[in-house]
């Protein structure tokens, strides 16, 4: 997040406070809207692919933003343990 200028850094931040926002008011569709815009100002950020993980409407797209944290850092605990569970219901 070194690499963001002040006005990105700002902006990601609003993002994902809306983002958080949105998503305790259970508006997910609105949630994962302001994640996708944070995502392309910083996608290394393995908490908003996370997040992003939690909001998604399908299990594809949540193996996908898990599959995204692992990649970022292949020992990140809860993201392994969550596409594990992904694993064991698909066919």
């Amino acid at each position: 997040m070194n690499d963001l200028s002040n006005e990105e850094r700002e902006e990601f931040i609003r993002l994902c406070q809306a983002a958080h926002a949105a998503t305790v008011a259970g508006r997910n569709h609105d949630a994962h809207l302001y994640f996708r815009e944070a995502i392309k100002i910083f996608p290394l950020s393995t908490n908003v692919w996370l997040w992003l993980a939690k909001v998604v409407d399908t299990e594809e797209d949540r193996r996908i933003a898990l599959e995204n944290v692992l990649a970022i850092d292949p020992n990140h605990k809860e993201a392994r343990r969550r596409l594990a569970e992904i694993n064991r219901r698909s066919p």
